[in-house]
């Protein structure tokens, strides 16, 4: 008879054919070997089912689930979760890899703080360039309560890196209990909307300051170079982001989660004027004539500083 897995790794696939084995390999080398892991291949083009199939028949910890159709991140993530039967569940994005130790100081750490979630410091890799840019923030001792004030107040949108880009793990009887769900109808902003709605639903939570997970770039710090995997180039869909915002909006105003509801209402302006610099870049690409892109660039004087700031450098 099987043990009850100690963490369900949740592994959302779209076109990552190149790098899943990587991130299956990190998951199944973890020191806490009493885990699960679901791959969850959302109706990929490329070969990304075909080698999670190779790769579960090597190891009875994997299960497949293949999506008849793409619907996203955050539903694959919803479907995984339902079929989760570890204690805790973690993410793993299929271009991302974990430390050998990770899971082990994690659930040392929410044992011992007796907490709901714990998350952990980033290594950030531009995949171009192949080498390690920075850490997600300094390297510290110890670790800090992850509370819900702290995770306000470090979810600058504007931020090279904010909490709501945390990779955490998560009590599984906390997220049947609460109903927490990742948003759907986001392609964008998905973990941080599940992290608002996580401390909405009263959960509290520990950060490790030590980095023990490798996020890839979206967009090489250095390479200045789109990664290959999942959707592309141009995979900011702020529209849909927004959208998801304003129905998560309506239910902290709804429930008088006032700090919360401002924190949404600070990042979705910003995702308005984000969503317009990223309009320019597309046209910039795609070679429109300057006096066009400036035609548009009139139309929302909100951008000017930070369009400013990217011309002279300056961010």
């Amino acid at each position: 008879m099987h043990r009850k897995p100690q963490v369900s790794i949740v592994v959302p696939v779209y076109n990552s054919a190149s790098t899943l084995r990587r991130a299956i390999t990190s998951a199944l080398r973890q020191s806490l070997d009493e885990i699960e892991i679901l791959i969850v291949d959302d109706c990929s083009l490329d070969t990304s089912l075909a080698l999670a199939r190779e790769l579960a028949t090597d190891d009875d910890r994997i299960r497949i689930l293949a999506l008849p159709e793409n619907r996203g991140k955050a539903h694959a993530m919803n479907v995984a979760i339902g079929e989760a039967s570890g204690v805790w569940v973690a993410v793993l994005d299929a271009d991302d890899w974990y430390e050998p130790n990770r899971l082990e100081v994690l659930i040392a750490a929410v044992n011992s703080q007796c907490v709901t979630l714990a998350a952990d410091n980033q290594y950030f890799h531009d995949a171009g360039a192949n080498r390690i840019v920075r850490t997600a923030f300094p390297v510290l001792q110890g670790t800090q309560p992850l509370t819900r004030q702290v995770f306000v107040a470090g979810s600058d949108p504007y931020a090279e890196f904010n909490y709501g880009m945390l990779k955490p793990i998560v009590r599984t009887d906390f997220l049947r209990r609460s109903a927490l769900s990742y948003r759907e109808n986001a392609r964008l902003s998905e973990d941080f909307l599940y992290l608002v709605e996580f401390y909405a639903a009263g959960g509290d939570g520990v950060l490790i300051n030590q980095p023990l997970y490798h996020w890839t770039q979206s967009f090489g710090a250095i390479s200045r170079q789109w990664t290959t995997t999942g959707a592309g180039a141009w995979r900011y869909d702020f529209k849909s982001a927004l959208e998801a915002h304003a129905n998560v909006l309506r239910e902290l105003h709804r429930q008088r989660n006032r700090d919360l509801a401002t924190l949404l209402t600070v990042r979705a302006r910003a995702f308005r004027r984000l969503h317009h610099l990223s309009t320019l870049s597309r046209m910039r690409a795609s070679g429109s004539s300057l006096p066009k892109i400036l035609s548009v660039a009139a139309r929302h004087p909100a951008i000017w500083p930070l369009l400013a700031r990217r011309v002279f450098g300056t961010a």
